[in-house]
């Protein structure tokens, strides 16, 4: 092979969001053939909600143009945790200010960062995959029209309810955790003050779970005050019985595992709020109050065997499944993308050989961050402490004295959420 060691490769991704646009954008540097099948249309892609990722990676995906060197994003460098009181109800007594260094940014405009970089004609829309069957040294990829059309290898990036999960991994379902995660977003411009959101990320404690209340820049990229965008999303234990009523959206369908923004009926908004009402500080209740076309998620978790089952690889969500917690969706999809490719440059004569190196590599990590998610969530939200009770040692003793581990692809850094 010349200097574009993947020229060579017919490959198939399975997911057009984050880590299906990243896989896509670093296999074409590579020389290789790309084909991306998404089954939606491009309008679903913008959710307006915030993510954070270590800065360093950050400053990676300017390195590798993934995303573009001005995009805006929000510095953090606490979590600061709160806890209401009689005497402290509408911000919350300071608990502890957290150590972390996050960047904080809109997920619509990481999006669009990378889908502007990936090929018109090979983002096909609307094209749902029935099916993938690994033969000898090819995968054949079956869309629901009947169609079929072999690759030398395919990507699975197409989230938690990936089609892999029971074809490549039965042994490996995911588990839900106990809980769920509510999110929503609301303009800026709809607050009546601002002051207790900035500077970083702030997480009110409440018996059963935390929130997670910050700014993230504008749907037109904008960190401007006035034009950011309040993210936030409350972290309540249900049943696993609760969730047959809690995941009927308003036309009155039951999901598997999440309601997406505007399909949740307003009396499910409100049962939610008040799951938490009278226990997280009133300023952030205001928010909530304000707040419509939510969404919710089942949180779950899954360590899988292996990132690979013959020619077929898994990336993001659709591999090990970590819960929110860690910070790791957007980031995980990222550099499992990443990975990838340098396994296949690695490896430039056997493709096999290169899917074995990022499989062994991702595996690892992978099920390193599920275990780290375990453990924030059993802080954070399964056995948390009133908060209020704890000085800023004591909540440090709390804390480490659970988690005691890091999440590999940070470089050892901490991301709680």
């Amino acid at each position: 092979m010349s200097s574009n060691p993947g020229k060579r490769y017919r490959v198939g991704i399975v997911g057009g969001s984050i880590a299906g646009c990243a896989t896509a954008i670093e296999l074409l540097r590579l020389g290789c053939d790309v084909t991306l099948f998404e089954r939606t249309g491009e309008t679903l892609k913008d959710r307006g909600a915030g993510i954070g990722m270590p800065r360093s990676v950050v400053e990676t995906l300017i390195a590798r143009d993934l995303i573009d060197r001005d995009t805006a994003f929000f510095r953090s460098d606490v979590f600061t945790r709160l806890w209401r009181t009689a005497s402290e109800s509408r911000y919350g007594h300071l608990a502890w200010d957290q150590p972390i260094f996050l960047a904080l940014v809109n997920w619509g405009q990481l999006y669009r960062n990378l889908r502007r970089r990936v090929p018109d004609p090979i983002y096909r829309l609307h094209r749902t995959v029935r099916r993938l069957v690994n033969e000898a040294d090819r995968v054949v990829v079956e869309l629901a029209t009947g169609e079929r059309e072999a690759f030398d290898f395919c990507v699975c990036a197409d989230g938690y309810a990936s089609l892999s999960g029971d074809a490549l991994f039965p042994e490996a379902p995911a588990q839900y955790a106990g809980y769920v995660l509510w999110r929503g977003s609301l303009p800026e411009s709809a607050l009546g003050e601002t002051a207790p959101l900035e500077g970083g990320v702030r997480s009110p404690g409440h018996a059963g779970g935390h929130g997670i209340f910050y700014f993230v820049p504008g749907a037109d990229g904008s960190i401007e005050p006035g034009a950011r965008l309040v993210n936030w999303g409350v972290y309540v234990k249900v049943p696993e019985a609760g969730l047959e009523t809690l995941l009927v959206d308003a036309a009155g369908h039951r999901h598997a595992g999440s309601l997406p923004p505007g399909a949740m009926p307003r009396d499910t908004e409100c049962a939610l709020l008040d799951r938490v009402e009278g226990r997280l500080p009133e300023f952030y209740l205001e928010i909530l109050r304000a707040c419509r076309h939510t969404s919710v998620y089942a949180i779950q978790d899954r360590e899988v065997p292996a990132y690979r089952k013959g020619r077929i690889a898994v990336a993001g969500d659709a591999g090990a499944l970590a819960r929110p917690h860690s910070a790791s969706g957007a980031l995980k999809a990222m550099t499992d993308a990443l990975a990838l490719s340098d396994a296949l440059a690695a490896e430039p004569l056997d493709l096999d050989a290169a899917l074995d190196r990022y499989s062994q590599s991702q595996t690892r990590s992978g099920n390193h961050l599920v275990r780290f998610g375990r453990q924030l969530g059993e802080a954070l939200v399964t056995s948390i402490p009133d908060w209020s009770t704890m000085d800023v040692s004591a909540m440090e003793r709390w804390f480490s004295s659970i988690v005691t581990l890091r999440p590999e692809m940070l470089g050892g850094s901490n991301s709680p959420r």
